[in-house]
């Protein structure tokens, strides 16, 4: 290798100080690869950080170049020799950062002048930025392309001269007019804009050219077969890098359908009202702010009210303990746009309270906003204290049946109170006070089983509390023990750890399970065994209740709940009613499953936390 003399390369040290300022790529390579001058910037992207770089090819140097950039660099040096012209090359590198940079490099050969390969000179520049730009203008015009294609409304594209640049395949199945057709050549040029909203058009694009924006607007536009339809329009500008406006797109959407359905429900609105006005059900529009808009005449027969007699807010009719319920209601439907379910009183015009059953809808706006609500309520006063009157009938009923168990139950221990008395007599210290023990254990037996009976008995207000679903299974078992062992049938109850509490009324929980546990004792007729299992799903309680009794033949496990309907001999069929009803209530679910001569299994699942209809 032969490095350049003074005598050939005088200026080299000035040369070195010249390109050592400049922010470009400048290197001098020997036709064998090895190199003769470089400038820090050179030296600094290849990450070369010694001074003995001269006289070295690339392949002895350590640098940021991988195998392959070396390999095409080496190419690219070799075919601009052969050439003896210019060569444009770009190179990839990764700097220490892990930054990729771009260079764009030119590589020059010279010739001393008897025509001698001298150097290669290579320069070049940092083009990273500019193959981003270039990255990602075609990523955003792919994007482009995509949404082009992929929309379902048809989009126009337009320069500020109205001429069209752009249409999608949408906007050709909407309007019948494919791109081509724009053509300044096309005899039938097209027009999508009927004559009388030629103005219109002409007014927006004015607004557009001035930098105001437009916004959604309903109109109408023609087909290529001449159909006039309802399209709705959104506008928006296309600037360049300087902000200056260099065209429009417009967004057409079909709602041929949408006004249609508008048009329909103007036109039967005077129907639904005749409908409303006429209705037994009580219907009420209230304002998202509680105001009252609309009650239907039905008020009147119900409530008393005369024709503009209601005004206000709804709440301040409500009864003062269904106020906070309610309003939570009212709440939850205008923000989660959801209907409920509900109970709760209205002060009749003689100041009675009536109890409504009512339901709640939330209306809508075409834009997602709760317009109103609108309530269909009918008085159930009457219906709840028939309800409340069946439920004390089947109480007394079920109570009537358990009096035989629990007087036979406490007898035994009077008994034996009444022999160890005649013993305490002649009984010695130590025997009197054995004696006084098992009397004090049947006495307290006696108070637990009178105790249960008074607690279904007791009658209690309707109040939903959490309640302990374990203790009030342990007292309906113990309640029920003794005509489970008058027919010799056992009783198992496996309890899951961590059970959550119930949120119900407990004497109605505690009805509920009496009937079920008495109903599985009484279908069997000889030993066996109830098998109760209670564990958890979710946000619910499970409990399922197992007997090996008679079973329920399939046709009738259909009407399981109707009044009079029963698969006993002397039966009413109101005990399962009466569940159900609780059931419903609580906002829980009961589900029955039997085999004929093998038994009966109820799964019952009750929430844990207050149901929107509470």
């Amino acid at each position: 290798m032969k490095v350049l003399s003074q005598d050939e390369l005088p200026a080299v040290a000035t040369l070195k100080e010249m390109i050592d300022v400049l922010p470009e790529f400048v290197c001098l390579r020997y036709p064998d690869g090895t190199w003769a001058e470089a400038n820090r910037f050179a030296l600094n992207i290849y990450g070369i950080d010694h001074d003995e770089y001269k006289g070295k090819s690339l392949e002895e140097l350590e640098t940021r170049l991988s195998y392959e950039a070396i390999e095409r660099c080496s190419l690219s040096d070799k075919r601009a020799w052969e050439t003896r012209k210019p060569i444009k090359t770009a190179e990839k590198i990764i700097m220490k950062s892990g930054r990729k940079v771009m260079l764009e490099l030119i590589k020059q050969p010279t010739f001393t002048s008897d025509g001698k390969p001298q150097v290669l000179v290579v320069t070049g520049r940092d083009i990273t930025p500019h193959k981003q730009k270039e990255e990602e203008l075609s990523v955003a015009l792919d994007l482009l392309e995509s949404v082009l294609k992929g929309t379902t409304d048809a989009i126009l594209i337009i320069n500020t001269r109205q001429e069209v640049i752009k249409v999608n395949d949408a906007f050709m199945q909407m309007f019948g007019w494919a791109e081509e057709d724009f053509s300044e050549d096309n005899d039938d040029y097209p027009v999508i804009t009927p004559a009388h909203l030629q103005g219109e058009s002409k007014e927006i694009i004015n607004l557009l050219k001035q930098g105001q924006s437009v916004p959604l607007h309903e109109t109408q536009r023609i087909h290529k077969d001449g159909t006039v339809f309802d399209v709705s329009a959104s506008f928006s500008n296309i600037c360049d890098m300087d902000g200056k406006i260099m065209g429009f797109v417009i967004v057409y959407r079909d709602i041929t359908s949408q006004k249609k359905v508008e048009r329909a429900l103007r036109e039967s609105e005077a129907k639904y009202r005749l409908i409303a006005e006429h209705s037994t059900d009580l219907i009420t529009v209230i304002d998202p702010t509680g105001i009252i808009q609309y009650v239907s005449p039905s008020h009147l027969p119900v409530l008393g009210y005369e024709d503009g007699e209601i005004k206000g807010a709804i709440l301040e009719m409500v009864h003062p303990d269904d106020l906070q319920s309610l309003s939570e209601l009212f709440m939850r439907a205008l923000v989660k746009k959801e209907p409920f379910q509900t109970e709760f009183r209205l002060v009749h015009k003689n100041g009675d309270w009536i109890l409504l059953e009512a339901r709640g809808v939330p209306v809508m706006t075409k834009d997602g906003h709760v317009e109103s609500l609108v309530t269909f309520a009918r008085d159930v006063t009457k219906a709840k204290q028939t309800e409340e009157l069946m439920l004390k009938s089947e109480k007394l009923s079920v109570l009537g049946e358990l009096a035989a168990g629990v007087a036979h139950e406490i007898r035994n221990p009077l008994t034996s109170l009444k022999g160890f008395t005649k013993l305490l007599s002649d009984a010695d210290d130590v025997i009197r006070l054995e004696y006084l023990r098992i009397m004090e254990s049947e006495l307290n037996r006696i108070n637990d089983i009178v105790g249960e009976l008074m607690l279904v008995a007791k009658p209690q207000a309707v109040s939903f509390e959490h309640t302990n679903i374990q203790e009030l299974i342990y007292s309906v078992v113990r309640l029920l023990e003794t005509q489970a062992i008058m027919r010799n049938i056992q009783i198992w109850v496996n309890i899951s750890d961590n059970i959550p509490l119930v949120y119900g009324v407990e004497n109605q929980l505690k009805q509920l399970f009496i009937n079920l546990l008495k109903n599985a004792i009484e279908s069997m007729d000889k030993d066996g065994e109830i098998h109760i299992k209670i564990g958890t799903r979710n946000d619910s309680v499970l409990l399922e209740l197992k007997d090996q009794g008679c079973g329920i033949p399939a046709e009738r496990l259909k009407t399981l709940g109707e009044p009079f309907y029963t698969t006993k001999e002397k039966g009413t069929g109101l005990g399962l009613m009466v569940c159900f009803k609780i059931i419903e209530e609580h906002g829980g679910a009961i589900q029955f499953s039997s085999v004929e001569n093998e038994g009966t299994k109820v799964e019952i699942e009750l929430p844990t936390a207050p149901s929107s209809s509470h």
